[in-house]
């Protein structure tokens, strides 16, 4: 007798591999991401007995000026640095990706350095550089040259430009290389000049990129704690005012602490909202069949445009350098004495089995995790397309716009009470950087997978085997490159997160750069400096593997 297969029953299809999977995707993000946000954007209506309202808490706020300052002083800052990154991080990515000038590889790499330096251990080294009693200013004050105070706004926007200019040259840079030299010959030959042509034939095409990387300045400096707290002095600024509200003095005004958050978090999903918008309005079809070609300039120019990188490049190293030099120097306190030592790193080595060991535990048990979700909710992204999955990936990419502050604030309203207590333990910690940097991994199996064909997927499920099966070992094998480079982002990005740490940890779940921030807090820059230097091998070190092993550019860390 001849068997007739029947279709699966509607209970059976939900409950097979892939359904199960969404709605565990589905599931993490909500009580991980969106019960945090709806918590904290709930708890910021909430108003107290005898007062306004609801929205006692935003009157409170727009009526004082000690608060509503503060937002305005946000977008002096990040509206000022994300210009100058501009003005700075254009012409550095063209004078790189089109002069031939010597060291152009080391150009690069001295930006990637750069981008991956904590910012906060940055900010300090300036004070120790810049301060009122700093290395420069003494140097330039004994010769009659007075320099301006590093402290405040002009110092906040003068750090934030150094730190962040790199988004502006990595996504200019990538933008330079999928314009086609054809371009610039016919606005060439029609007798335009270089700077003509650039203005009006090539600006136009990187607009998707400037957009992107001015709106990723914007919203860094926005979002960031680490500098405003060490440089702002009486400068506050809406990230400053969150964590004091909230942590200094929380059981007393959470309410507020949520309020601010909800603001924040408004800026910052706004400010993703319009970088979408805009790439998609200027976005343009070009294929480079010919890439723009290297120049070689005149003698006068090749000099000009040597100096500017180079000053740059040298610049914006400076407090890296700097740590590297102190870290080896003997310091009582913030004093630090020209004598070479090693007992700065005594400390790095006693917390070998507490702080270091947390920062490597927690960033490696959260990497796997995105690796393994992420590369999961890729395939649903790419392979299963739909509503749910539309969903799904507008979910996790909500994650970019929510700051590390927020999410904090979000989670410990959500998790402090019992039955979930979860506020200063290991595991809200990894939960934390797990949702924060899911999308890395997402985004770089997404793009693979828009790349491979599915004939091998449909013939091994056409030869027996089930989504899980085929999935685990067709899909994965073949993804392998990309889960890893997503995994190596990821592990950079996590290793140094700071203003969602500083929210959620306690004293036995402290990381390293926590207590680099305590450590500049106390003015010990010379521990600072060696927590510092092992924090930056820490990072470097992954991306190291990714440009070297895995042929992948610098372009991938945006």
């Amino acid at each position: 007798m001849s068997s007739v297969a029947t279709a699966p029953s509607p209970l059976s299809r939900l409950l097979s591999f892939w359904p199960i999977v969404t709605l565990v995707a589905l599931a993490t993000s909500t009580f991980l991401l969106l019960l945090p946000v709806y918590n904290i954007v709930g708890l910021s209506f909430s108003g107290q007995e005898g007062g306004a309202g609801i929205f006692e808490n935003y009157i409170m706020f727009f009526s004082e000026p000690y608060y509503y300052r503060s937002l305005i002083n946000s977008f002096i800052v990040s509206i000022s640095a994300m210009v100058l990154a501009l003005l700075i991080g254009v012409p550095a990515a063209y004078i790189v990706s089109r002069y031939d000038i010597v060291g152009r590889s080391l150009i690069k790499t001295a930006v990637v350095l750069t981008f991956v330096s904590p910012p906060f251990i940055g900010s300090y080294s300036w004070v120790v550089l810049l301060g009122r009693k700093g290395v420069l200013s003494q140097m330039f004050a004994d010769v009659g040259i007075s320099l301006p105070s590093i402290y405040g706004a002009p110092g906040i926007i003068f750090v934030f430009t150094l730190q962040f200019f790199p988004f502006v040259f990595l996504l200019v840079s990538s933008g330079l290389k999928s314009i086609d030299q054809s371009v610039e010959d016919a606005a060439r030959n029609l007798g335009s000049g270089e700077g003509r042509t650039f203005f009006t034939v090539i600006a136009p095409l990187l607009l998707p990129s400037i957009t992107t990387g001015a709106l990723l300045v914007f919203i860094a400096s926005f979002t960031d704690l680490g500098t405003p707290i060490i440089l702002g002095e009486r400068f506050r600024v809406l990230p400053v005012l969150i964590y004091g509200e909230f942590v200094n003095d929380f059981g007393g005004r959470p309410v507020l602490a949520s309020t601010l958050a909800v603001l924040l978090l408004i800026v910052t999903t706004g400010a993703l909202l319009l970088q979408r918008r805009l790439a998609a309005r200027f976005s343009y079809a070009t294929s480079a069949i010919r890439p723009l070609t290297l120049q070689s300039p005149g003698p006068l120019k090749r000099f000009l445009a040597s100096v500017f990188i180079y000053g740059l490049v040298l610049l914006a190293l400076l407090p890296m350098i700097n740590i590297v030099i102190s870290a080896f120097l003997k310091s009582n306190g913030p004093v630090l004495v020209a004598k070479f030592t090693l007992a700065n790193f005594d400390k790095v080595w006693r917390m070998a089995d507490g702080p270091l060991l947390n920062t490597v535990m927690f960033t490696t048990i959260a990497t796997a995790m995105c690796a393994i979700m992420g590369t999961m909710i890729a395939y649903i992204i790419a392979r299963r397309s739909g509503r749910i999955s539309a969903l799904l990936d507008t979910v996790v990419m909500f994650s970019y716009a929510v700051p590390g502050i927020v999410l904090g604030v979000g989670l410990v309203v959500t998790y402090h009470n019992p039955p979930l207590a979860l506020t200063g333990t290991p595991l809200i910690l990894i939960l934390a950087y797990f949702i924060r940097r899911l999308p890395f991994s997402v985004r770089s199996s997404v793009s693979s997978l828009q790349q491979l064909s599915r004939d091998t997927e449909e013939a091994s499920i056409n030869l027996g085997a089930g989504p899980g099966r085929t999935f685990l070992k067709i899909t994965v094998p073949l993804l392998s490159m990309a889960i890893l480079s997503g995994a190596l982002l990821t592990w950079s990005n996590t290793i140094r997160e700071l203003s969602a740490t500083l929210v959620l940890q306690s004293g036995s779940t402290t990381t390293i750069s926590v207590e680099i921030f305590n450590e500049v807090a106390n003015g010990n820059f010379g521990t600072a400096s060696a927590l510092g230097m092992t924090l930056i091998v820490l990072t470097f070190l992954p991306l190291l593997l990714l440009f070297t092993f895995l042929g992948k550019n610098e372009e991938a860390l945006v």
